[in-house]
């Protein structure tokens, strides 16, 4: 094995244990205040937890949950299961951020292609020991890592999404490295269903393509990837959270009220839609021979897929949970449930301040399930 890896992996194996065990001998043994008591029964019952909901933290704890049940018949172990999951995710993430630390340490003194010596390996290894365990005990990781809350879960797939894209910069430019790349693209996906954190790492990762691809760089051109970058945020949170929605609303209403065909009909001209769609794509960039845009393409469609486990809100909300909060159990609730509307809005650089009082109110249709058709329910 060489000698790099091995000590990477090392290191790596070092920062997770060290910040586990810790982890374990702080974490919550019950269930502590505000969020954390929803969201462990939320991950016990596979329940709705408030918007935007946060599918793979309670798919994922449930297996957690799972395991605390066969173990014990204390129930406080059940929120002691769900603590302990924060743990294991803050140290996965102090584990990933060492390696990150390795990898740029690396290209700093040998490059992308040449070996590091016994000695250089020594020091990467102390570099990335103290990067990992420096991001394991800050306040706010520790705080999370100890409370069944998304933001240990969170930073993990922050993490992740970067270290893809970190590992593929550290690569040889070849297409068949480009993976790396889907993966992060996978990985921010799949984060949608715990906390749009990581989605904030697209414009670092644009930089990383520029500075990989473009030998010349400039700051014009380090400000356009970063915008792009912003672009591909905007992307993600208008047209796949809120977008795919809005036109399975659309085929829900045009099928069941104008045609006829049951609730939930939609959702099928949606799949096949979006289907199509990534199929044309790939297509065209094939024959024309255009590897950038089958890259982006396959990177949007596992966005796509990773955002899906949102299927799991609707499907729980559907079984009426006893925890269901604003019921998204059709595409008309789902839209108001992601975009947070129960929240309202914050003024920051201008608007109304927190005592103005409402004028010029604009109203919208909303539409409900009435019988086996959707009408309007408020306006």
């Amino acid at each position: 094995m060489n000698s790099y890896k091995k000590a990477s992996r090392l290191t790596g194996l070092a920062v997770f244990l060290i910040s586990f065990i810790v982890y374990f001998m702080t974490v919550e043994r019950t269930g502590s205040l505000w969020d954390c008591g929803e969201f462990i029964l939320g991950a016990y019952k596979l329940q709705v937890v408030h918007p935007p909901g946060a599918a793979v933290f309670v798919l994922i704890g449930r297996m957690f949950t799972w395991v605390a049940e066969l173990i014990s018949d204390d129930p406080a172990d059940i929120a002691f299961a769900v603590n302990l999951m924060s743990g294991l995710f803050s140290a996965l993430m102090a584990m990933l951020v060492a390696w990150m630390t390795m990898i740029f340490g690396k290209l700093i003194l040998r490059g992308r292609e040449e070996d590091t010596s016994q000695n250089e390996n020594i020091l990467l290894s102390g570099a990335g020991l103290v990067g990992g365990l420096a991001s394991a005990f800050c306040t706010s990781i520790w705080f999370s890592a100890v409370e069944g809350e998304v933001y240990s879960m969170s930073t993990f797939f922050t993490a992740l999404t970067l270290w893809g894209a970190v590992k593929w910069y550290s690569l040889p430019d070849t297409r068949n490295n480009d993976r790396w790349l889907v993966f992060a693209a996978y990985s921010a996906g799949l984060s949608i269903g715990v906390h749009l954190l990581s989605i904030l790492t697209f414009p670092a990762i644009a930089l990383l393509y520029y500075f990989k691809k473009y030998k010349k760089a400039s700051l014009m051109g380090g400000l356009a990837s970063m915008a792009i970058g912003a672009f591909a945020v905007i992307f993600v949170m208008k047209l796949v959270i809120v977008g795919i929605p809005t036109l399975w609303k659309n085929m829900e209403l045009m099928l069941v009220n104008g045609m006829g065909l049951p609730i939930h009909s939609g959702i099928i001209p949606t799949i096949l839609l979006l289907g199509l769609l990534a199929t044309l794509l790939l297509r065209y960039a094939h024959n024309k021979g255009l590897h950038g845009l089958q890259l982006l393409t396959m990177s949007a469609i596992m966005v796509v897929i990773g955002f899906s486990t949102l299927g799991v809100v609707v499907i729980r909300a559907n079984a009426d949970t006893p925890v269901n909060m604003n019921v998204p159990s059709d595409a008309t609730r789902l839209i108001p449930y992601l975009n947070r509307e129960q929240y309202g809005e914050r003024a920051l650089l201008y608007g109304p301040h927190y005592g103005a009082q409402p004028r010029n109110v604009d109203r919208e249709e909303r539409f409900g399930i009435v019988g086996d058709r959707y009408e309007i329910v408020d306006v």
